[in-house]
Order: C-alpha cells, then structure tokens, then sequence
C-alpha cells in the first residue's frame, strides 16, 4: 500500500513537472510568435517618436500648414496696395482712314486775296493728326493715398485670416494628437490582451494535461476532463481573436503615421495619480482653445469688414503719371507726359453700401454671439472630460482588489483540484475570472489614457501628455500562475 502511495505520488509529482514544461511551451512558442511579429514592425517606437513623425507627415497638418503659407503671401500682396502701381501699355490700331485737319476754307481766300499769285505756288490746307495705323506705348504710374481706411481694413484682415489658419492648424495638430493617443494605446491595450489571453491558454494546457492525468488515475470523470478541453479551446479562440485585434490596431496606428510598419509601441498606459482641479483645466481652455483663438480672428475679420463697408462712404484721392515711350505715334493733340491727381466718389450705388455695412455689422453680431455660446460649451466640455478621467482612474483603482481577490482564488482552486477537492470547472472558472479581472483592469488604464488627452484637447493643453506620460505609474499585463 505505502508503495503503491509512493508511486501514485511521483506519477502526481512528474505530471506536474510534465505539465508545466508543455505550459512553459506554449507560453515560449506564442512570445516567439509575436516576438517574430514585433521584428517586422521595425523596433520599438515611444509615444514621443511616433507623436513627432505624425506632426510631421501627417496630411491634414500639411494641408494646414500649406493654407498658413497662403494666407501670408495673401497679406503681402495686400501690403502692395500701400505703394503704386505701374503698368505698360502697348497697343497697335488701325483705322479706316486717316485723321485730317483740312483747312482749304483759308486757302481759298488767301488765293482770292491775292489773284497775282497762282493756286499751284499755294500748297493744301491740309494736316493729317493720325494717320491709318499708328503704335501707342505708354507707361502709367497710379498711387493712392487716400482711400478712406479701405487698405487697412485690407491688411488687418489679411492679418486676421493668417492667425485663423495658424489656430486652426494649432487645433488640427491637437486633434490628431488625442487621435494618436487612442490608436497608439490600442495598440498597447490589445497587446497587453494578447499577452492575458496566451497566458490564459497556457494555464489551461496545464489544467488540460493535468485533468487527463487525474482521469487516468480515476480521481475526476470524464465529463471533467471534456470540460477542461471545452475551456481549452475556448482561450485558444480567444487567443486568435486577440491576436487579429492587435492587427488591426496595429493598421490603424499606420494608418495615423502615415508609414507602412511604424514599430512596436513602448510607452506603457500609466495611471497619473492627481490632475489639478477642474476650475485650472476650465481656465486654461478659456485662455488656450484654439477655437477661441479662431473666434477672435473671425471677430476681427469681421470688425474689418464693417470699417471697408464704411470707407465706402468716403471718396479715393490717388495720383497719376503718364509716359508715351513711342512718340512717334503722338498725334498734336497727345501730351508726350502728363501727371496730377484725382479723386473719385460714388453718388449713388441704389442703396448697395447701406445693406452691405449693415450686413457687415451683423456678421460681427453674430461671431460675438457664437464666442459666447462656445465658451459655455467648451466649459461644460471641460467639466465632462474632467469627469470621465476621475471615473477611469477610481474604475481601476477599484479593480486592483478585484485583481488580487481573483489570483487568490485561481491559486486555492488549482491546489484543491490537485488534491482532488474541487473540480475542473471551478479551477476554469476561476482562471477565466482572473484574466477578466485584469483585462478590466488594462481597459480602464487605456480609458484613463484616451479622456486624459481628451480634457488636454478640451482644455487647449494637448502638448502636456508627454509630460503626464513622464510622471504617471505604467500599467502592464500582470496575470501570473498561482503560487503553490
């Protein structure tokens, strides 16, 4: 009996060592397996790397830093309405016949005033001042120097309309950054998954092996063991399902830095302890959000506006200067130069300038209107974001003793199927609560991250991630096999 005990007790102890060397396995084998997936990716890629290569070849940023470039040549070419502007003229006419001066009238009484002298010795009366064809080349010089504030109105709105596309390409690039927060960490997250679930595999290979031991010796039935096999194949589903999550996350993560194969993210989801209070992130979005910033210029474009309205009411004074380069073309009536200055003033336009300044004067009317209203908005957009960070972080705080409850557990549940005081589907059910349990808790880490950059959008304060990424406590796949 006693060496009947001993060997059934090394049969226990070499399945064991048995199982735990196929688990030790499959764990190696699925960590080759993504290892060998990470080696394509092109290497590890921080938050910080991968933030800079999307500032840079993202083409929504491209595209807004292109308008940036073209609302500033638009203002330099305003700035061209301050000097004069020359322009030459050339200009080739032909006409149906020449232009005279005929003055045949006088020669006529010359002749008659004196008889003694024959009509032949009195040439014609006659002076051609055009003739069929003839060249005109001018040069002409205008400049204005009174126009009743039409250009400056002119070049502060170009002025404004620079700022417009600097904020909204401020906005864009702040937009694109919570945007890569969500990709970059979802990557992270499903990767974190990836590793829960082949832990979660290799556990129950363990159990699978070890549940066909103890039927074999007669200790649990069948209907055990199938269980452990049903289990089984359920985490290796899990586990290909988690696998074509990370791929697409992976996709989506190229996709945002505009590469091919960007590299393996780094940068762990972390967990910052305190954030400041919500009156600080609601002040800092009423000093810093770029709509704000957008809202002030479009006031401004349409303060500029109203002011070219009313200089309409005013006249335009300039002066001028006329040079004919191809004299011969001059007839007698033709200054070779002429200068001075004028001025020109609309009587009457059928009532056009009177709707247009009023116009004008609504359109500020209404950006004003729509400052106020976004600032109430963007307040209470503050304070949702606000909200959903305090609630991530309490939501994985809370599943920290969940967490460890749920480890507990698996352990005593493992020992006492060893000893054959608990069956297969309490040992599963406990593994499968402990993977959820941490999968829980990776998923509020990755919540926590995506609203934390949300309420940095919101509040007009994106580039501070990198510093809260710095400070915060990194949050990885932690599941471990029970301690016997």
């Amino acid at each position: 009996m006693h060496s009947m005990a001993r060997n059934t007790g090394r049969a226990k102890a070499g399945g064991r060592r048995t199982g735990r060397l196929a688990a030790s396995l499959a764990v190696l084998a699925v960590l080759a397996a993504t290892t060998s997936a990470l080696a394509q990716q092109g290497g590890p890629l921080s938050f910080s790397q991968a933030l800079e290569r999307m500032l840079s070849a993202h083409e929504t940023l491209r595209a807004a830093g292109q308008e940036v470039g073209q609302r500033r040549e638009e203002r330099e070419a305003r700035k061209g309405l301050y000097l004069p502007k020359v322009e030459l003229t050339g200009q080739f006419t032909r006409i149906d016949e020449p232009i005279e001066i005929d003055l045949d009238p006088i020669r006529k009484a010359i002749l008659a005033l004196h008889p003694q002298v024959p009509a032949s010795r009195v040439p014609p009366f006659v002076q051609e001042v055009q003739g069929e064809s003839f060249w005109k080349v001018d040069i002409r010089a205008t400049w204005p120097i009174y126009t009743g504030g039409k250009v400056t109105a002119a070049n502060r709105a170009a002025e404004a309309r620079i700022a417009d596309a600097q904020h909204q390409q401020r906005q864009a690039a702040q937009s694109l950054s919570s945007e890569l927060v969500r990709r970059y960490f979802a990557v992270r997250l499903a990767s974190a998954a990836h590793e829960v679930r082949a832990a979660v595999l290799a556990g129950l290979d363990r159990h699978l092996y070890e549940a066909r031991r103890l039927e074999e010796e007669g200790l649990i039935s069948k209907a055990e063991r199938l269980h452990a096999e049903v289990a089984r194949s359920e985490a290796d589903r899990q586990l290909k399902r988690a696998g074509h999550d990370l791929a697409i996350a992976r996709a989506a993560l190229a996709n945002i830095l505009c590469e091919e194969a960007p590299g393996d993210p780094s940068s762990p989801l972390f967990i910052v302890d305190r954030l400041d209070p919500l009156d600080a992130f609601q002040a800092n979005a009423s000093r810093h959000h770029p709509a704000f910033a957008r809202l002030a210029a479009q006031r401004t474009l349409a303060s500029q506006a109203v002011a070219a309205e009313r200089a309409r009411w005013r006249p335009d004074v300039y002066l001028f200067a006329k040079r004919e380069l191809h004299e011969e073309g001059l007839t007698l009536l033709d200054p070779a130069w002429a200068a001075g200055v004028g001025a020109t003033f609309t009587l009457f336009d059928g009532f056009a300038r009177k709707h247009d300044t009023a116009a004008a004067r609504l359109q500020l009317a209404r950006v004003e209107t729509l400052e106020a209203r976004a600032r109430r908005d963007v307040a209470t957009l503050v304070e949702k974001r606000y909200r959903e960070v305090e609630r991530s972080r309490e939501q994985f705080e809370a599943l920290a003793a969940s967490l460890d409850l749920a480890r507990e557990n698996l352990r005593v549940r493992t020992r006492a199927f060893e000893e054959g005081l608990a069956t297969s589907l309490e040992v599963v059910d406990a593994r499968l609560a402990l993977a959820h349990a941490e999968l829980e808790r990776l998923a509020a880490a990755y919540e926590f991250d995506v609203a934390l950059a949300d309420l940095l959008e919101a509040s007009g304060q994106a580039d501070r991630f990198e510093l809260l990424l710095q400070q915060g406590k990194p949050v990885g796949a932690v599941v471990m096999e029970p301690q016997r």
